[in-house]
């Protein structure tokens, strides 16, 4: 039976990993396009470079996520009540945190190439393009652990599958930005400077540390008792009546860990 409730806690945690990863990204492409236009800076990115980062954020990092093992004290955790839906308010607030971080690196990439090295549109849209999936990846890093920080060696282990992913993913950034015809062509990108670059591996840096920022607040929030694992029914689960003729044993919501293998 623990070894049940131990596979259940798992897929249920993966499922809002993966919305963890794919949703920012997949908001960050257009609302970056949006506020591109809103503050002067052009179209950053193309539609082409929106669908292929749609795509190959989905099959690479995505998976990532959805294959993660158990994470560290998953079994110490007290079970979700009955009726809870997948998106809870602090998963929430990760997505639009996650979302803000990569439209708001997305956009000052573009302001800096902009101001420093070219005004061209495909000099722009190379490096929105480039920053937005860098910014990607460490967003799926730091979704790897949803309690535990992700500024620690088992990062590098357990899921053989991130490494790959993350390998493929700069991979074909590279190759897309610089084979002739498949960046100008195609993509609409011109070839990269070491600067942009540069400017694109700060900003996945600072995306990355807001990420485990967040996380370490909620650990601190966690310990003075707020309920920031969703595991509550709240505001997002009222009036939910798909559940209401599930009927659970007295105290059932606070069984633990002993009783769970008992």
């Amino acid at each position: 039976r623990t070894l049940v409730v131990r596979e259940g806690r798992v897929v249920w945690d993966n499922l809002r990993k993966v919305l963890l990863v794919n949703t920012p990204i997949n908001n960050a492409q257009g609302m970056s396009v949006l506020f591109g236009l809103l503050f002067g800076l052009g179209q950053p990115l193309n539609a082409i470079q929106i669908l292929y980062s749609n795509l190959i954020c989905a099959v690479t990092l995505g998976f990532v996520t959805a294959i993660e093992p158990a994470e560290e004290g998953i079994m110490e955790l007290p079970p979700r009540r009955v009726g809870k839906r997948l998106i809870g308010r602090y998963l929430l607030l990760r997505i639009l945190l996650g979302t803000a971080t990569l439209i708001t690196m997305v956009c000052l990439s573009v302001l800096w190439v902009e101001k420093v090295v070219s005004d061209d549109l495909q000099v722009k849209q190379s490096i929105a393009f480039n920053t937005l999936d860098l910014c990607a990846i460490s967003i799926c890093l730091s979704a790897r652990f949803a309690y535990n920080s992700s500024l620690h060696p088992r990062l590098l282990t357990g899921n053989k599958g991130c490494w790959y992913s993350v390998a493929l993913v700069i991979i074909l950034q590279i190759m897309i930005t610089y084979i002739p015809k498949l960046n100008d062509l195609i993509f609409s990108m011109a070839p990269m400077t070491g600067a942009m670059w540069g400017i694109s591996i700060v900003g996945m840096v600072i995306t990355f540390i807001v990420m485990e920022v967040e996380k370490a607040v909620r650990r601190y929030l966690k310990a003075k008792g707020s309920d920031t694992d969703d595991r509550e029914l709240d505001g997002f689960d009222r009036g939910d009546t798909r559940t209401s003729h599930m009927h659970l044993p007295a105290n059932a919501h606070k069984l633990g860990t002993a009783e769970l293998r008992s």
